[in-house]
């Protein structure tokens, strides 16, 4: 298939901007590093520097919305949260703990503030201009396919800021694995919740 085109801007300075705009853009960012048939190799590539390379979100703020999440006080539940975070993606940050009940070690998964806002926001903004654009120029054959792209990306989105929703397909997934007889060979991550 024909690739689009993306338009003077190297790849360098298109994935920089993206950057600079926000988690949305980002995640755009990671959609264009994952659809090689859709997109020029040299963008492809510059793009795959858009995974897990956001800048953290201060603990102070994460403390706040685990306390806000949790209404109870943190150390009410867990004997150690690390404060440097183990990953910062463009959605959510991950930090490493201790619950106080068990002792086991766990992985804190927090969404950024303001995300799911800003993620809707950004993405009825895109798909708006794409169906303006669909509109105006109906002999741009590849705009209806550009709507269905972001109308897609925008509910995958959105599905990905559902931490219950994940928390529901990793237990199916584990269910699926131990049913299949895979428990040996992979594991999914145990839910606490």
């Amino acid at each position: 298939p024909a690739q689009m085109r993306l338009g003077l801007l190297s790849p360098l300075y298109l994935r920089r901007l993206f950057e600079r705009m926000g988690a949305t853009y980002i995640k755009l960012g990671q959609f264009i590093a994952s659809a090689p048939t859709f997109f020029p190799a040299e963008y492809v590539e510059e793009f795959q520097n858009c995974f897990d390379r956001a800048p953290p979100v201060p603990y102070s703020e994460i403390e706040s919305i685990l306390h806000e999440e949790l209404q109870r006080p943190l150390d009410s539940v867990y004997e150690y949260i690390d404060p440097v975070p183990i990953a910062s993606a463009s959605i959510a940050q991950v930090h490493g703990a201790r619950l106080k009940s068990s002792q086991k070690d766990v992985v804190i998964k927090v969404l950024k503030p303001g995300i799911e806002d800003t993620l809707v926001a950004d993405l009825n903004f895109i798909y708006l201009v794409a169906r303006v654009l669909e509109f105006l120029s109906p002999e741009l054959e590849r705009t209806s396919l550009v709507v269905a792209i972001i109308k897609d990306i925008k509910e995958s989105m959105l599905e990905e800021v559902d931490f219950r929703k994940e928390a529901v397909n990793m237990e199916a997934f584990q269910r699926y694995i131990e049913a299949m007889g895979f428990d040996r060979q992979a594991k999914s991550p145990f839910v606490y919740h």
